[in-house]
């Protein structure tokens, strides 16, 4: 299987035509999203991140790769499995991931931050759609 991750920077316009062509070449699933390179101030908690040079992940991107995990599950309505990434701290938000169109869950700089506590967190968070 071949999946492709997409960067929250995109504009809509732009998202909507990476979606028709992972349905065109039947891609296996997509990631949303990669790092933002995009400093908005809302995002950024600490003034230092805003002159940073690189990728921005964790906390400070959710809001941003949830939009675009939104956009993609509307676009691809269940036809690809969509993977959501970026800033899932809690388990409350990886269940808002799942309610804009998550297949699946990947925790990363999270579970650097809150470790192993997490994974139950989310599961707890996630068994709330099953009841």
């Amino acid at each position: 299987p071949i999946t492709i991750k997409i960067a929250p920077d995109l504009t809509d316009k732009q998202i909507e035509i990476i979606a028709n062509k992972l349905l065109q070449f039947e891609i296996d699933g997509v990631v949303a999203t990669n790092t933002t390179i995009t400093r908005p101030i809302s995002n950024c908690h600490r003034t230092k991140l805003l002159s940073e040079q690189g990728g921005l992940s964790g906390a400070p991107l959710f809001d941003q790769s949830t939009n675009v995990l939104k956009l993609l599950a509307k676009v691809l309505d269940k036809k690809i499995p969509i993977i959501a990434v970026g800033g899932i701290t809690k388990g409350e938000d990886a269940l808002r991931k799942i309610e804009a169109g998550a297949a699946l869950v990947q925790i990363y700089t999270g579970l650097i931050y809150r470790g192993p506590v997490l994974i139950e967190e989310i599961l707890t968070a996630i068994n709330t759609i099953k009841k």
